[in-house]
């Protein structure tokens, strides 16, 4: 009889069938009832060894032993008795190889502390807080188990060398039962730490896990019962402890800020938390109810460093998507200022004083905010892409843009503005097919968010696809229609194309639809009106609005011949222009510099003048940028016009149109300034291609139904 035969004749075969289901059941159970006892981790490694081992041993059992209707037999003969008794050894060997070396060692030491979790490789020192199940029969206890989970991730940011996946991403999770390795592999996880609240009353139960995300082990477990004043340590003691378990280094400075509380108030925390809950999508509603829960934390609790700092991102959030209202610079200036007087080490702080900062113009301060805020909250996925937005819109450095921001996804991996952001130094770099490809991922994962299509509009107009990119201003505007800058950016499209008339209208609308609207669309009219009517309608626009822009005054005094006047409004604008020693302009002083050098040139600084414009030429020659990512496509030809060089600015036109740039010709074709360059007999023949190309995209555009 062959060796299978009699294996199955044995019932060796139904034997180790039945043996590995009960085996497998046995270890899902000592898995999940092991550390609700608050058994040592390494219980669970020797449970499963010893089921291991039985496994040879009732195979060999199967083997001996022969059950018959006279009852059991010692039958060990046959001609596999060798075989089946080595095959147990091996299995045997098997099983103790894997404890003593697949394991971590039980070692006397471990024995000794084996209130102390195992060690996770350094090469592992990353962790994801999943939301905490609510266990309380009340809805209500959501936020506060929530909070528990958010105040412990919190706290785990602030840890050196530990990636702590954001909330954003590790909170996409919450009422979903998928597997942990899924939800590690999603968030880029080694460990994930998960638990659940149960409130009654006063009295609190929290029962925390650490589990590798590999595989489901556990590395860690305990459960805390408090009364709710308490909660705040028991956050505390959390963190602390998965600190140790992760076996991090962490310095005293560093240990004593892990554990500082946030606010000693349950109320002022959950009315935050609420708020926090309400920002990702950057929807405006959403963001405006968020900032009254912030506002109402502050009132509970005035100490409360991060809910100023969460009130002011609010309001510089509602002041790029909404355009704001009167104030609200000086608002986020005292809410910064308050966070970084109660808090002076609060990574958050930084990031949002560096945000503010770069809004307002001061980029090396921005820059600098964000480097201490990147070493202060290492795992705050918006400071990195902060700065990455920074890096790209106003340094142009889109090297160190997508590094910023591909940390910021790394650490939020489904946060959809993180990933939205990170599409902007493609752009910028001309890397078409890769913003293609990760705005595809963009809209397959997040199709409500509506910012996303802000993006592919922008993607259409560095294609010189007009259609496309009004078609994602309209998707946009459908899903947020509160999102005022975003319309407004959308009627400036039309300006870019040539569309003058369409772009009047587009603004004209948005004024009548929303007459509170306090961003600076008369500046936008004033601009439109100049390519149509001519600087003094412009100007008499421009007066309409209640506080003119210093830059777009300045530049239609120069228009009409007004030097002195436009002299006198650009040094209060861009003071570093004047100094002895200018230093090069950022992206965004590019428009009021060329300002200051014409100035300049025609009040007879004629050498300070055109050192500014070689600096211009010098800044968009060194940093190309697709121009569909800046404000005029052409700011080193006009500035190599209007320092009298017209055969270089015919050569550089000409390369752009050749390359395909059809955006802001209608500029070229009206700028007073540029008389010059139009004057001269090839200036025509270059831009005809160009003109036609934008002309071409307006009628594609009112064929599609979208002018």
């Amino acid at each position: 009889m062959s060796f299978v035969a009699e294996l199955k004749q044995r019932k060796v075969f139904r034997v180790a069938t039945v043996y590995l289901l009960v085996a497998w059941i046995a270890v899902q159970a000592a898995s999940i009832a092991l550390p609700a006892f608050d058994a040592p981790a390494w219980v669970l490694r020797v449970v499963i060894l010893l089921i291991a081992l039985g496994f040879p041993f009732a195979l060999v059992l199967a083997w001996a032993l022969d059950i018959t209707p006279d009852g059991l037999h010692f039958s060990p003969g046959g001609t596999g008795t060798k075989r089946i008794a080595l095959i147990a050894a091996v299995l045997a060997a098997l099983a103790l190889f894997w404890y003593f070396r697949g394991q971590p060692a039980l070692r006397p030491a471990d024995i000794a502390k084996t209130e102390n979790p195992p060690a996770v490789p350094a090469t592992a020192r990353s962790i994801a807080v999943l939301p905490f199940v609510n266990m309380s029969n009340d809805p209500a206890n959501e936020y506060f188990s929530d909070g528990i989970a958010e105040t412990t991730l919190d706290m785990l940011a602030q840890v050196p060398n530990l990636k702590v996946v954001a909330r954003t991403s590790s909170f996409a999770f919450k009422g979903q039962s998928k597997d942990v390795r899924e939800i590690g592999a999603a968030l880029g996880a080694a460990t994930l730490l998960e638990g659940s609240v149960q409130r009654a009353g006063d009295a609190v139960r929290i029962t925390v896990q650490l589990v590798r995300a590999t595989d489901g082990f556990h590395l860690w477990s305990n459960h805390f019962d408090r009364q709710l004043a308490d909660v705040f340590r028991i956050q505390d003691e959390v963190a602390t402890e998965v600190v140790r378990a992760l076996e991090v280094s962490l310095p005293a400075a560093d240990e004593k800020r892990l554990t500082r509380k946030r606010t000693e108030n349950v109320e002022a925390y959950q009315e935050y938390l609420k708020g926090i809950a309400l920002m990702p999508n950057r929807k405006v509603d959403e963001m405006r109810e968020a900032a009254r829960h912030f506002e109402r934390s502050i009132q509970i609790d005035p100490d409360y460093a991060q809910a100023y700092v969460a009130l002011a991102d609010a309001y510089q959030l509602l002041r790029e998507y909404a355009g704001g209202s009167a104030g609200d610079a000086d608002r986020i200036a005292d809410y910064l200022d308050r966070a970084l007087k109660l808090a002076p080490d609060l990574g958050e702080a930084y990031a949002s004083r560096g945000s503010f900062e770069r809004d307002t113009g001061k980029f090396a301060a921005s820059e600098s905010d964000f480097q201490r805020a990147i070493v202060l909250a290492p795992s705050y996925a918006s400071g990195f892409q902060w700065y990455g937005e920074l890096l790209v819109y106003d340094l142009n450095d889109f090297v160190r843009s997508e590094q910023m921001l591909r940390r910021a996804v790394a650490l939020d991996p489904l946060s959809p503005i993180v990933q939205d952001q990170l599409i902007q130094p493609l752009i910028a770099a001309n890397r078409l097919e890769d913003a293609r490809s990760e705005l595809a991922k963009l809209q397959r994962e997040h199709p409500d968010f509506a910012q996303g299509y802000i993006t592919q509009a922008r993607l259409g107009m560095a294609q010189g696809d007009l259609v496309a990119a009004l078609r994602g201003v309209r998707e946009q505007q459908a899903r947020d229609p509160a999102a005022l800058n975003r319309v407004r950016e959308g009627c400036l499209v039309l300006q870019r194309f040539g569309a003058i008339e369409q772009a009047l209208r587009c603004l004209d609308d948005l004024a009548a639809r929303w007459p509170d609207y306090q961003a600076d669309w008369h500046e936008d009219r004033a601009d439109l009106i100049l390519a149509r009517d001519g600087p003094a309608a412009a100007l008499a626009e421009l007066k309409r609005a209640g506080k003119p822009d210093n830059g777009l005054t300045a530049y239609l005094y120069l228009c009409l011949d007004r030097d002195a006047e436009a002299l006198a409004l650009l040094r209060k604008e861009l003071p570093q222009a004047f100094l002895d020693t200018p230093r090069a302009p950022f992206t965004k002083e590019i428009p009021p510099t060329i300002l200051a050098a014409v100035a300049l040139l025609r009040t007879g600084a004629s050498d300070k003048g055109r050192t500014l414009l070689q600096q211009v030429v010098a800044v968009v020659r060194d940093h190309p940028t697709n121009p569909a990512m800046t404000d005029n496509a052409w700011w080193d030809v006009i500035a190599l016009a209007l320092q009298g060089d017209v055969d270089q600015a015919l050569d550089g036109l000409e390369r752009g149109v050749a390359a395909g740039v059809v955006l802001d010709i209608t500029g070229l074709d009206t700028i007073p300034l540029l008389r010059n360059l139009r004057a001269d007999p090839r200036y025509d023949k270059i831009v005809a291609p160009a003109r036609a190309r934008a002309a071409a995209q307006v009628a594609a555009a009112k064929a599609a139904g979208l002018l």
